[in-house]
Order: C-alpha cells, then structure tokens, then sequence
C-alpha cells in the first residue's frame, strides 16, 4: 500500500480512503476502511475514462458479473456505483499476496501448495462458470494468497459464455501467456469455460516453477508459441505435469472440466495451514499494519519437516494419495479468512517496447495487464502465422485509421513523388500500441510519433493516414507500397537498411531519417536515497526490470562484470516495475527511456519517482523511408530540419516528456 497523493481522494462513498492499492491506464485502487472498521478494496475509473460511454458500459458490466460470482474463493463486492461521475466498485478486503509477489519475492511454491491453489481457483472457476460467465483473463496477479486460501479478482473482462462478441470489434482480451489459442486466433473456436481452464494451467506452471507455460519472451512470441508450440513443462513433478498438460490442451474440447478436475479434488475443510512460512510471515504483518477488526485471531501453519505445509489429498492422479505430514510446532501465524485484497490494475493502456537485444525493435507488447490485452485483429492473426503470411490489403489496419486536415502546400510539396501528390496523403504505418511514442486513446492515434507524423505533414502540404498494423509487418508493408513511411519508434540498424533479417537478406531495405536517442532509464525513488546514478552504482542492489525485455538482458549482462551482480526481480507489466520501486522493494527499475521518462512525468499516487543518470545504451530512432524513394527520404528529412529550427519537434517531444532524446539536427542512417 501506497501514501495518498494530493490528487488522491479521501472519500469514495460510504468508505474513508486510507491508502492507494495501486493503478493502471483503466484506474486505481484504494484501500478503504467503512464505518464497522472493515477495510474494502474500491476501484475507481479515471476521470477521462468516465465520460467515455463505452468504458461506463464495460465498467458496469464488470460489476454485474462479480455481483453475480459468490462462494469463499472470489472477492465479493460490497458496494458499487457504476453510475456516478466517477465510477467505483467495493470489494470485501483481506491481507493478501498476488501469486505473482508471492513467487517474485519467495519463489516457486511447494507442490502441496500448488495442489491446493488449484483446488480453490477450480472452486473459484465452478462459481463463474455456474453464472454463464467467463473470466478470460486468469493469470498469476489476478490470484491472491490469502490465509484462507486463494482468492480469483477482476472481472474487468469478465463476459458472458453466450455472448463472445470482443469488447471492440476485431479485438482480443486476455494476458499473452496465459490466453488459449482459440482467444488469439480470430478464426478459432468461441471462448468458452474451457478458455479458463487453459490459462489455470498457465497459472499452475508459473506457481510451480516461477515462469509460464511458454517461457519469457516478447507478447508477440509468446502468442506465437500458444498457437504453435507445445508447453513447457519439465520443470514440474509428475502429478503437476499431468494436471497442466490436460488443461493446457491446444483444442478446448481436449481439456477437462472444471467439475472433472474438482471430481478428482479433495478440498480442505480449511486452508490455515496451506502456505510456505515466508508466505504465512508476510501475510500476518500486513494482517497487522491494517488493524482490520476481523484480524483479531491468527491461524497456525504446521509446517512438514521441510518446511511447507501439511497437504490433504488433492487433484493427484488417479490412485495416488498426498502424504500427511507429522505434526509439529506451530509456524507464522497468518491472517484469518475473508475476501481478498483486489489486486490494482498493473499495467497502462499501451505496452512497453521490449525485445532481445540486436536489431529488433524494443518492445513488450502487452496492453491493459490487469484489465485485459487489446490487440488489433487482422494484426495479432498475422503475427501468429507461422511464417508472416499476413495478406497485403490494407497492411494490417486493424486499429484507426486518422487523417489529418490538409495544410496549405509548401515548399517541399513539388520535391514529393507523383503517387503522392496525386492523392495529397502520405500513408504512415505504425503499431500504435506503445506509449508514449504512438498509442490509441478513444480509438483515435496519439503518441510523439503521430505528432511528429502529422506535424511533417503539414510542412510536406499534404495529409497524413495513420495506419495501424504489426511491428514486424511494417517494413513488408513499406516494400509493397502499401506504406509511405514508417513511424513507429523503430531503431536504425544496419540489418534494416540492408534489407536483413536475421543475417539473411529478405529484401532491398530502407533509409532511415532518424529523429530520438532513445536507450534504457533508470527510474529511482524521488531524491535517490540510494545515490544510483550509473550501472556501477547497481551491484549489489535489486532492479525491477520487464520479463522477456531488453532491461532484463542488458541487467544479465550487467551482473556478468560484477563480483556481486544486482538481482532482478521480474514483471510482467510497467506499472508493476514503478509500483515495485516507489513501494521500496527496488531500489531502481530499468525501462525503456521513453517509456520511463513519460511514466515518471504523469505517474500519480505513492512515492514520486524520477529517472537518475544518463541513458544506458541509446539507439537511434528512425523514420523508414523505402530505398526506392531517395526524394522522398530527402524531403522528409528537410521538413524535419524545419520542425527542429522553429521549435516544433521541441514543443512535441516536451509534450510526451521525452525531450532528452532529442537531435539537433535530422541524419540519415546514422544508426549503429
């Protein structure tokens, strides 16, 4: 729990608000506390997010479908107003850990206990399901470790089984990694129950080993790998294995029942003894700070001689039965049962840009991380075709298309091809699904690159269509002329001009006029109490970093040359990166730089934060150009040079926060 901000408010409702939860790009999440001294989880919208009929109706159906899910292993909601200026929904609140936390900060969990975290989270999926719904976004930081038991939160895209249309036409909602294939290839199967079942066996590996079913990589490639490539499971013991591959099935029809599952299931009368003591510790000191009524008595753990908890029969294979510990001296007492904490929103509405370290572009695309992942139809089917197959009509415009209005011709205009005088619009790929360089915001592109985009258009005199489609087809749809330009924070690499992938030539290539330095941040708490200006300054230390991102491999490398390297802990979401630094459990987070510099700049609500040191590793920025259009290249690069002289490209970049990347003056292919 976080401090209170000065924008934060002090009443929700019927509940005093004592602390900030957490937040993400949908909203935020308050700890409340109501007259009967109870705390309460209450989540709110943004207030731009509230004008936006849309998000209202979204945000009111998320409370109908909790309201409607009871039972011992879901947050009940306590209080609602999905119709008020701001809209808020209570839910009952108990001390309690994300799976996620649980496994960062004390690894994997025993095997016992990741029996009786399926036993729960399969009563928890009986109970949806039993209401005609579908949870759909089932993942590790959407479960909370409570003394009681496991606790399923965020019914942010909770929808009906009968009703699988998407949120937004040609959308999918879900986690990548967690999402089954039928939630990823538009052309699948419904999402139905059996959806739910696949992501517990994504959530079982992870509990068990401390990485998902598909390994850590890239959104894109974990998609890719859902679809095409079988699980990862031999770091589990044989029970788990059997359990996870039947759920991780690639047909649905495959996968067994929730009520199958639970046929084979003993669940404990209680659960006051099911978790690891570091766990059980963790939990009754957050017990403590909050002082809630209901904490007045503690369970005992009664740990095996190793230390785990004792283990009823549970979702072990046919004929096998869970050994019974003998009996000890207690253990941690933890906190008593109850509704859970709800787990805030973790992520904003576009997604950091990480990848592995080379030529390919820096990215992590995953969107709205608690609430759900948007990602354009046409485009995410392209990304998941085995071999970029994707179709040439229309370059992937899934998202929105934006045109600008038509400024008066300029000096430039006769320097431009034919093709794009005649129809008085130059045509600007990009994957709008990294903030703050280009992103959608009410459907509609935003971003320093669609600025920037538009701002060259009007010194060009022509008009400028934004279209949206997958970061690895930009450069195809560049070379077939179903692009102009490409503007989408991609780095200028001497693989790309020449036309390579991987080593192997795929094509002529392109120019890039560059326009940022962009490299990795490091992000630390306001006034750097730590005094960590540079890498060296890091050894030693704990690094909150993106799983699969380039942070984390530049942090690996890093802790190569130190005697005593720093230890990463590991995220799946931005917002859980800067929430891990300003809570204090980091004492630095490494981000891409305009993903830090924006974040830190607009974060609201606990400990500020600010970027320390120089950027680490800064790469150039490009727009594309074909190499079949040098007058194209060379006008785009004098329409940049103006922007630079009149103040223009200072005045955007200053806008997203992201003007110490700037360049004097626009250089052609002078990327490393």
């Amino acid at each position: 729990m976080r401090p209170l901000g000065k924008d934060d408010p002090r009443q929700i409702g019927p509940f005093r608000i004592i602390g900030l939860l957490g937040g993400g790009g949908m909203g935020r999440v308050y700890l409340g506390r109501a007259t009967d001294g109870r705390t309460v989880a209450v989540k709110t919208a943004r207030a731009e997010l509230a004008d936006d009929r849309g998000f209202r109706t979204r945000f009111a159906r998320e409370v109908a479908a909790a309201r409607r899910v009871g039972g011992p292993f879901v947050a009940p909601v306590v209080d609602a107003a999905p119709h008020d200026d701001v809209p808020w929904m209570a839910t009952d609140y108990v001390p309690g850990i994300s799976l996620t936390d649980a496994v960062h900060d004390h690894g994997p969990l025993p095997e016992h206990t990741v029996l009786l975290l399926t036993a729960g989270l399969l009563h928890a999926l009986t109970a949806v399901h039993a209401q005609g719904l579908v949870h759909r976004d089932l993942k590790p930081s959407n479960v909370l470790l409570t003394a009681d038991g496991p606790r399923v939160i965020d019914f942010g895209i909770a929808y009906s089984a009968a009703h699988t249309a998407l949120t937004t036409t040609g959308t999918a909602l879900g986690t990548p990694g967690f999402m089954a294939p039928e939630q990823l290839v538009m052309s699948g199967p419904d999402v139905t129950a059996a959806t739910d079942v696949f992501a517990l066996g994504g959530v079982i590996v992870f509990a068990a080993t401390g990485v998902g079913p598909y390994g850590t990589a890239e959104p894109h490639a974990l998609m890719y790998r859902t679809v095409h490539e079988e699980p990862r499971l031999d770091g589990l013991p044989g029970s788990l294995r059997e359990l996870a591959a039947s759920c991780l099935a690639k047909d649905p029809g495959l996968r067994p029942t929730p009520a199958a599952l639970l046929a084979r299931a003993d669940t404990p009368d209680r659960y006051g003894d099911w978790l690891p003591r570091p766990v059980a510790l963790e939990l009754r000191r957050l017990s403590d700070r909050l002082a809630d009524p209901r904490s007045a008595h503690a369970l005992t753990a009664r740990p095996t001689p190793d230390g785990s908890p004792a283990v009823p029969d549970a979702l072990l294979p046919a004929g096998t039965t869970a050994v019974t510990p003998p009996s000890g001296p207690p253990s941690a007492a933890a906190p008593p049962p109850g509704a859970p904490a709800h787990t805030p929103p973790g992520a904003p509405p576009t997604p950091s840009k990480s990848a592995a370290r080379g030529p390919s572009r820096r990215r992590v695309l995953t969107a709205l991380a608690a609430v759900g992942t948007v990602a354009g139809g046409g485009t995410l089917a392209r990304a998941l075709l085995p071999d970029d197959t994707g179709d040439d009509n229309g370059g992937g415009t899934a998202g929105a298309t934006s045109t600008s209005r038509s400024p008066s011709p300029g000096a430039l205009y006769a320097r431009l091809p034919r093709g794009i005088r005649e129809k008085g619009a130059i045509v600007v790929g990009s994957d709008l699904a990294y903030a703050p360089m280009e992103f959608l915001r009410d459907g509609e592109p935003t971003g320093a690159d669609v600025d920037l985009a538009q701002a060259l258009g009007g010194v060009l005199g022509v008009r400028v269509d934004i279209r949206n489609a997958a970061f690895d087809t930009l450069l195809a749809g560049l070379a077939a002329s179903r692009f102009d330009l490409v503007v989408s924070a991609m780095t200028d690499n001497e693989d790309r001009r020449e036309g390579r992938v991987h080593g192997t030539k795929t094509g002529s290539g392109v120019d890039f006029v560059d326009y940022l330095n962009a490299g990795l941040a490091l992000v630390v708490r306001k006034g750097n109490p730590e005094g960590i200006d540079k890498p060296g300054d890091l050894s030693g230390t704990t690094v909150a970093v993106q799983r699969g991102s380039t942070a984390h491999a530049y942090l690996d490398d890093l802790g190569r040359e130190f005697p005593d390297p720093p230890t990463p802990r590991e995220f799946d979401s931005q917002e859980e990166i800067y929430a891990d630094v300003s809570d204090g459990r980091s004492s630095a987070g490494l981000d891409d730089f305009p993903v830090a510099a924006h974040t830190v700049a607009t974060r609201t609500g606990g400990t500020p934060l600010e970027l320390t040191g120089a950027q680490l590793d800064p790469l150039s920025y490009g727009i594309a150009v074909a190499k079949t259009a040098p007058a194209l290249r060379d006008a785009v690069r004098q329409a940049l040079d103006r922007l630079i002289a009149d103040g223009t490209y200072t005045k955007i970049l200053r806008k997203w926060h992201i003007e110490d990347g700037a360049v004097t003056r626009a250089v052609v292919n002078a990327g490393r």
